[in-house]
């Protein structure tokens, strides 16, 4: 291990080290870590080196350029003295130091020969040899990691492990400590990271993927310096994560734009630890849950009902109870079979012709008493609602995820009204589906507890129209066609 007294200033291919003379130096110590386009070391090869003083700005003119043809070692390290090499322009020991700035490139043919490419380009800051000397004093020195390619460094108190570089970057000094960076330019720093006022844009739902979902979080002090792509996955609410895209920060304020997608796993809040620019800070993103209750309505008779906002449609969270359109003209009531069966307009009946039903699963309508179409253009539902279309019945579900499990979404939990096993029962969408039977075409009154079945206004032929049913026995929400003399259940949605 080196003695911690004695310095040694080393950056790949960006940094040089001179003597500490006290005049302006002959020569100046340069070493580099030299890779391959896989990013691997070049180890005991001879390398072609082409290295151009530049003056003024990074692709100034080049007051000196020399040659090298060295060897690097087992690490991949490559040393030569700046001033030593085979002159092409210029002379190094004329170079006038305070006409500055002044920038190092460098170039680099791993075969050997004369073929050169950039690897990298960095100024002097203040005189050369003074100003190195400043940074190692922080940094004191490099060792050998365990593995090739491994280095750590100095900080004046312990030895830090230095993280490998890849393709494209060099190693520089940045704040004081050895730095891989992208074309030997030092990360962006910020001096603030506000996720605390940061706007987020686009709703996140439970289980539902998310859709333009984005987050600007503002920052202050960027020295427009770059900065990574990176992916920060969220906890508190799991399956979703922030991705920011490689860019460089703005001179000043500014902000970064995270896109958020993903299927958040319940409602809550996301939480995403950021870390950037040197900066962290905790943002916070709330998930809705599938659906959202909304004000209760009532119908002309004076029932209330609660309603849900699912989507971008909202609904009836229990079922119909109406005796009447809402132009006050009554509904007929008709218990007894053979009237029932023989009906081609509209009409209702409470489940088992037992009114103790009606308060939990509402009444049971025929199609006639729905459909505009024979009921002389009336409209059972609430003003401003309606009996939902089939295509309507699809919205919802294939919001929910589709037919095959919707359901699971729609049903009331538990077996306290649906039999057990009541399967895949959630309610996150707060429909609140309940098992309240039919009455079928000959009047006879089935599968309570069992079976949840809704109307829909379309028809499918003279005699059938479509429907939607709920079971105990599945998550689907099944799409069939019963009779128009069937009588079910009704749920309105706003128009």
């Amino acid at each position: 291990m080196m003695n911690k007294k004695k310095i040694l200033t080393f950056i790949s291919a960006v940094v040089l080290s001179a003597s500490l003379w006290a005049q302006v130096p002959n020569k100046m110590s340069f070493q580099t870590v030299v890779r391959n386009n896989l990013g691997k070391l070049v180890s005991n090869k001879t390398i072609g080196v082409r290295l151009s003083i530049l003056q003024t700005t990074s692709t100034g003119t080049a007051v000196y350029v020399e040659t090298h043809s060295k060897t690097s070692n087992v690490n991949g390290l490559l040393t030569l003295e700046v001033g030593t090499g085979t002159v092409s322009t210029g002379t190094f020991a004329t170079i006038n130091w305070s006409q500055g700035p002044y920038f190092l490139k460098t170039e680099m043919d791993v075969n050997g020969g004369t073929n050169y490419s950039i690897s990298g380009v960095t100024e002097f800051v203040s005189v050369p040899y003074a100003k190195m000397a400043d940074n190692a004093n922080s940094v004191k020195s490099l060792s050998n990691g365990a593995n090739v390619g491994d280095m750590n460094y100095w900080n004046g108190t312990t030895w830090v492990p230095l993280n490998k570089g890849v393709q494209g970057q060099t190693l520089t000094f940045c704040d004081g400590k050895p730095t891989w960076a992208i074309g030997g330019i030092c990360p962006g720093t910020i001096s603030a990271l506000n996720c605390s006022s940061a706007i987020n844009n686009g709703t996140l739902t439970a289980t539902k993927v998310a859709n333009n979902a984005t987050s600007v979080v503002t920052y202050t002090a960027g020295n427009a310096g770059p900065y990574s792509g990176q992916v920060v996955t969220s906890t508190g609410v799991s399956g979703l994560t922030a991705t920011l895209q490689a860019g460089n920060f703005t001179n000043g304020s500014g902000s970064l734009t995270y896109t958020i997608s993903g299927t958040p796993s319940t409602s809550g809040t996301a939480t995403f630890a950021l870390n950037i620019g040197g900066k962290t800070c905790v943002l916070l993103i709330t998930v809705n849950q599938l659906g959202s209750y909304g004000p209760n309505i009532t119908d002309v008779d004076g029932n209330t009902y609660k309603t849900v906002f699912i989507g971008t449609q909202q609904w009836m969270a229990d079922n119909l109870k109406t005796a009447k359109y809402n132009d006050g003209t009554g509904i007929p009531n008709v218990p007894n079979d053979i009237q029932w069966s023989n009906l081609t307009t509209g009409a209702w009946s409470y489940y088992n012709n037992d009114a103790v039903n009606n308060a939990k699963y509402g009444k049971l309508y025929n199609w006639y008493a729905v459909s505009l179409s024979t009921n002389g253009n009336k409209n059972v539902c609430p003003t401003g609602w309606h009996v939902p279309t089939d295509a309507e019945w699809t919205i919802l579900t294939d919001y929910l995820g589709g037919l095959n499990v919707a359901g699971g979404k729609m049903k009331e939990v538990g077996t306290t009204s649906w039999i057990s096993p009541n399967v895949d029962a959630t309610n996150t969408s707060l429909f609140t589906g309940l098992p309240g039977g039919y009455r079928d075409y000959v009047g006879y009154y089935k599968q309570i507890g069992n079976n949840g079945v809704w109307w829909s206004t379309t028809d499918f032929s003279e005699s059938t129209a479509w429907y939607r049913i709920l079971n105990s026995s599945s998550g689907n929400a099944n799409r069939d066609l019963p009779f128009k003399k069937d009588g079910l259940a009704v749920r309105c949605l706003r128009d």
